[in-house]
């Protein structure tokens, strides 16, 4: 049904240029305003995220030359880094207190964090920093084993957060991003760093930023390093795997026997590795339910508090071991710097690391992150990231404005009928919709026969 523009449209424009306002503060007066024309050009752009395409997506709205929006990215002094502490603080934080989940022990609110990597696909072999990286998605699908291809190879960490008038829905939010260089790649006057040593400056980043919150971050077990665990800050806990032959040991005994000299002992009595202990202990095992993917599965878990030493030094951990009654699955082994945490929810928060990759995809898929035709350095690192950046400030007006005007909540179609929650390109949809309907003019009164043009119209327009 066509939705006629009036102050309830006039409101939901106000509240996506508030969120766009937010993020302004770190550019100067002309950038801001060059900003802003971006978003809203990138945002109605239905095609490839070049410059020239969001250009031409404005129309008259774009007041200055083409070639401003182009230095925007190569030229402009701003700091993606300070972009992702604005974005957290200024956006992230109050849906992290919506949410009203609090530690137990600290009382502090409390929010997940997922990091994982993924490659997009460049053209050119001058495009700053690409490389020969694995394509895991496509090497998963291929029956020629790993494929290889030419693309930059970018980490994502993203805040996941559930609010009480949305239910269930988990709402992942990315917010911190980081460009992966190959050795090779990095110049004289660079420092080279590895994955884990850039997701550790991310999880740092993030709990600086949002020094109250308790932040139980999960990543993939090629993050389960020492450069990133024990760089943890105070307010962090991490779940990740631990390999399946690791070394771990019984904690130290408290008990010092009474004339016995030297330091006391870092570590208790060797254990049998993950896989042996997995193999060979028969009691101790529960069963628990969580969420995997969307679905409800049953899992047997088994957990033990130990050291690993090599890793994590001296701090305990809690190791579980996860089996699938039916035996479709292998055994997952999972760790948790925070040793009181329970086995249940260790597996779950892993299994909701599931979620970045979800957003990645929707990055990819609607707002342009794999499209960007950049070449130099600054506008490699400029704007891809945006994609995401713009992702995030969609989710934060659609969560915020959908439950106060019903038209922006989704049809149920005939074929779909078991559809429950709104997908990203329902919320892009929704957005693109008032900024389109505002654009045409809220005075404009329509004949009947106008109005069912505009909506026949508007459905291919807006939708995502």
């Amino acid at each position: 049904m066509y939705w006629e523009v009036g102050m309830d449209a006039t409101s939901l424009v106000s509240a996506w240029n508030s969120l766009v306002l937010q993020l302004s503060y770190i550019f100067t007066e002309p950038s801001a305003r060059t900003w802003q024309q971006i978003v809203l050009g990138w945002v109605l752009r239905r095609g490839p995220m070049t410059v020239t395409g969001i250009f031409r997506t404005l129309g008259d709205l774009a007041d200055r030359h083409w070639t401003v929006y182009q230095k925007f990215f190569y030229r402009t002094r701003w700091s993606l880094n300070y972009l992702s502490t604005v974005l957290l603080v200024r956006v992230i934080y109050p849906m992290i207190l919506e949410s009203g989940v609090l530690d137990e022990f600290t009382g502090k609110p409390v929010a997940d964090m997922g990091i994982d990597d993924t490659t997009v696909g460049r053209c050119g072999r001058h495009v700053a920093h690409a490389g020969w990286f694995k394509d895991a998605s496509a090497s998963a699908c291929s029956h020629k084993g790993t494929v290889i291809h030419w693309a930059h190879n970018w980490i994502v960490g993203a805040i996941t957060v559930r609010l009480p008038r949305w239910g269930m829905i988990r709402w992942v939010l990315p917010a911190v991003f980081t460009l992966y260089r190959k050795r090779s790649d990095c110049k004289a006057e660079d420092v080279f760093r590895s994955r884990q040593e850039l997701a550790g400056e991310m999880i740092q980043t993030t709990a600086h930023a949002l020094p109250a919150v308790q932040l139980r971050v999960s990543a993939d077990g090629q993050y389960a390093k020492r450069q990133v665990v024990q760089a943890l800050p105070p307010n962090v806990n991490l779940v990740s795997r631990i390999r399946r032959d690791a070394a771990i040991y019984a904690l130290p005994s408290t008990h010092v026997p009474k004339g016995k000299r030297g330091r006391k002992p870092k570590k208790g009595k060797r254990l049998p590795c993950p896989r042996k202990i997995a193999a060979y202990r028969k009691n101790g095992w529960k069963k628990i339910t969580v969420y995997k993917q969307g679905y409800q599965v049953e899992r047997l878990v088994l957990g033990i508090t130990c050291l690993w030493y090599h890793v994590c030094g001296g701090v305990p951990i809690r190791m579980v071991v996860v089996r699938d009654p039916a035996g479709n699955e292998r055994d997952d082994f999972f760790f948790c710097t925070d040793a009181t945490v329970p086995d249940a929810e260790i597996v779950q928060r892993y299994y909701d690391r599931w979620g970045v990759e979800e957003a990645i995809l929707e990055s990819k898929q609607h707002m342009g992150f794999e499209s960007t035709q950049g070449w130099c350095s600054k506008t490699v690192n400029h704007q891809a990231p945006l994609a995401m950046v713009l992702l995030t400030l969609v989710k934060a007006w659609y969560a915020r404005c959908a439950t106060e005007e019903p038209s922006l909540l989704p049809e149920t179609m005939p074929w779909y009928e078991h559809k429950r929650h709104p997908s990203f390109a329902d919320m892009l949809s929704a957005l693109r919709k008032v900024l389109w309907q505002h654009r045409i003019s809220p005075n404009l009164r329509f004949s009947p026969q106008v109005k069912q043009l505009i909506e026949t119209v508007s459905y291919g327009l807006f939708a995502a």
